[in-house]
């Protein structure tokens, strides 16, 4: 039976390929990646005093910080927040122009806004800051991790967390969402409704939604119980407003979601993910991940970001679902 099971865990670690390479300064929490158009260069943002801005000439490193997207905050005034504590940055490029979606929140609570910043460089100093994109306050949701998707020409925010989970709301500019009305688009029933950080891509015929799923944080030696930590879910839909399902078929409104990445390794807690179509490598899974030896260790004293490591995977496509790959 001892032999059984030792063979049964190692399975368990080997079911997922390793991690891509990252060298150079690879602490990172809820990451955007991107290339930037002129010179494929690489640019992450993430979650951080005035948004970091780390770059590197290869996704494997090495990264270097160089500056901060928002070095003096946001203009925008979220009572009980610091302007230039920012959340789960959001980058794309549009024309000539790349724009940032970010979040003002007090952790815990519906107290959030969504804004937007703009840059034609991608580079510190260069962004202009345009407050807040104007999604209606609600107590079905909660105004955070907002994604940007062009659904037939139209653009689009994906946004939400825990509450009434994934909202979908169109956009009449790409910097206000005016009269437009959210909807759902993914809802976890279960315990107090884990989900968040949707990112929104398409391939072939499909849109696929990546979804965090679980507890991000608070990690230490004893907690979260095992198996309730971050984790990757991925739903699909031919559409891309709503119709999501997972790979059994079941809706991603009633709890649906296909597993994609969970914990393996010193990989724990992956979450916070994006998909970049590499210039080299093609699509590519990144997100972050808190060390098992860290949470061995007895975690971070802060009991939230400092320990988190940046890392990715490539993406293949088999039978129409995503799967990381080497």
């Amino acid at each position: 039976m001892l032999a059984f099971l030792s063979l049964f865990f190692v399975g368990l670690a080997a079911a997922y390929p390793n991690r891509g390479a990252c060298t150079g300064d690879c602490w990172t929490k809820d990451p955007t990646v991107i290339q930037r158009n002129s010179d494929g260069k690489y640019f992450r943002f993430a979650t951080g005093t005035g948004i970091p801005v780390i770059t590197a000439d290869s996704i494997k490193g090495p990264w270097k910080e160089v500056g901060k997207a928002l070095p003096n905050g946001s203009k925008i005034n979220v009572d009980g927040v610091d302007a230039a504590d920012i959340w789960a940055p959001d980058v794309h490029l549009s024309g000539d122009t790349y724009y940032m979606y970010y979040v003002l929140s007090k952790l815990g609570t519906q107290n959030s806004q969504i804004g937007v910043a703009t840059s034609k460089t991608l580079a510190p100093g260069s962004w202009t800051d345009h407050g807040i994109v104007g999604i209606p306050q609600n107590s079905a949701y909660n105004r955070i991790d907002p994604n940007w998707v062009k659904i037939d020409g139209k653009e689009y925010l994906n946004f939400g967390s825990f509450w009434g989970d994934i909202y979908q709301v169109q956009l009449e500019t790409p910097l206000k969402v005016g009269s437009n009305t959210p909807h759902q688009i993914a809802f976890n029933e279960t315990l107090n409704h884990r989900e968040e950080g949707a990112f929104q891509y398409q391939h072939g015929d499909y849109h696929y939604l990546f979804i965090s799923v679980g507890i991000a944080g608070g990690y230490t030696k004893t907690t979260p119980a095992e198996g309730a930590e971050y984790h990757i879910n991925v739903c699909r839909s031919s559409g891309g407003s709503g119709g999501f399902v997972d790979k059994s078929g079941k809706d991603c409104l009633k709890t649906g979601g296909t597993t994609i990445l969970s914990s393996h390794g010193q990989v724990f807690g992956p979450g916070g993910q994006g998909v970049l179509n590499d210039k080299d490598l093609g699509p590519v899974l990144y997100y972050h991940y808190y060390p098992l030896a860290t949470k061995q260790a007895g975690g971070d004293a802060d009991g939230v970001n400092s320990g988190y490591k940046f890392s990715w995977n490539q993406l293949t496509f088999t039978d129409g679902w995503p799967v990381v790959s080497a």
